[in-house]
């Protein structure tokens, strides 16, 4: 329902989404009407502000960001700000004083180019960024939940998901390629980027096979009846992460687990949906790691892959197990 108000307004408003050519001269618009005429720098000289809750995946984004140039970290849960908290709102402001606090203090030592974030209304007021943005630099927020969660709830006063910021950020990038045209009706610019994965931190290690297939993720919504369904159908699944018995696995012997497997399981569905589908942080990491993929059959994975010869996917369990 959410998608078809926006479809609706998108025409209203007479906006379409842009193509590549065109993003970059809307961006480059964007930055001109508030004075900002960037002269490129080389791939390494920037001078990065990431901002972002650690979960798990994230510890990998200051990483990703090095090649880039120096890296910036302010990471607010580390820093005794607890946004999983009941009382959260009490301390929100007081987080996003210390964000602007050490933004400020980091500039004055040399300046900040741009700022990535892991962003929503749920932690951060967007005044606050309007006020990062007068250091003249150039804001990127990034989601990968935006099919579900790109308003949210009202909490606070505002929206709790990206579309509460949506028009302050420079460029928005999303992993759903339907979602930019919802960050446009909202005022903002954006762009499909999808998740990808570390070849120094994703990479195949040479160990004998030790498991059939094997599947790693929470459990919950429909995963565990389609794995029940399979291992009736007298396909063993081993399943490693929080809710199956045998427990979450670390990073690095969850990328030696890709290996071990001659199949690894994927699901595409959207938190309890198996028809709301987006690609997904595993799409990347298994093929990265030279492990076989076989996931659900997400029309979006065809924008990043070659079905068939890169990964393999499947549209019910019976096709699942014929793949097997």
């Amino acid at each position: 329902m959410l998608m078809a108000f926006y479809s609706k307004e998108a025409i209203r408003k007479r906006l379409t989404t842009l193509k590549e050519s065109e993003l970059v001269v809307a961006l480059s618009n964007r930055l001109a009407s508030r004075g900002l005429f960037s002269i490129p720098k080389k791939k390494g000289a920037l001078h990065i502000f990431l901002t972002f809750p650690l979960t798990n995946w994230e510890c990998i984004l200051p990483k990703a960001l090095e090649p880039f140039g120096k890296v910036t970290t302010f990471e607010w849960r580390s820093l005794g700000f607890n946004d999983l908290s009941s009382d959260w709102l009490k301390h929100r402001d007081l987080m996003n004083a210390a964000m602007v606090e050490t933004f400020r203090n980091v500039h004055k030592e040399q300046s900040i180019d741009v700022i990535v974030g892991y962003l929503s209304g749920y932690n951060i007021s967007p005044n606050i960024l309007t006020e990062m943005s007068k250091a003249d630099v150039v804001i990127f927020n990034f989601c990968w939940d935006d099919k579900l969660y790109f308003k949210g709830k009202m909490l606070g006063g505002r929206w709790t998901g990206p579309a509460a910021l949506a028009s302050i950020v420079d460029l928005n990038l999303t992993n759903a390629p339907d979602s930019c045209i919802k960050y446009m009706v909202e005022g903002g610019l954006a762009m499909f980027w999808p998740e990808a994965a570390h070849p120094e931190i994703h990479k195949p290690y040479q160990i004998p096979f030790e498991y059939d297939i094997s599947f790693v993720g929470g459990k919950y919504g429909w995963r565990s009846k389609f794995i029940s369904k399979l291992q009736k159908m007298g396909t063993k699944v081993v399943c490693f992460g929080n809710g199956w018995e045998n427990g979450p696995l670390s990073d690095e012997e969850m990328v030696k687990l890709f290996s071990r497997s001659r199949i690894n399981l994927g699901f595409a569905g959207v938190g309890y949906s198996k028809k709301l589908m987006c690609l997904k942080g595993r799409d990347f990491e298994v093929p990265m790691s030279g492990g076989l993929y076989l996931t659900q059959d997400n029309p979006e994975l065809s924008l990043v892959y070659d079905i068939g010869k890169e990964i393999l996917t499947y549209k019910d369990e019976m096709d699942c197990v014929s793949k097997d």
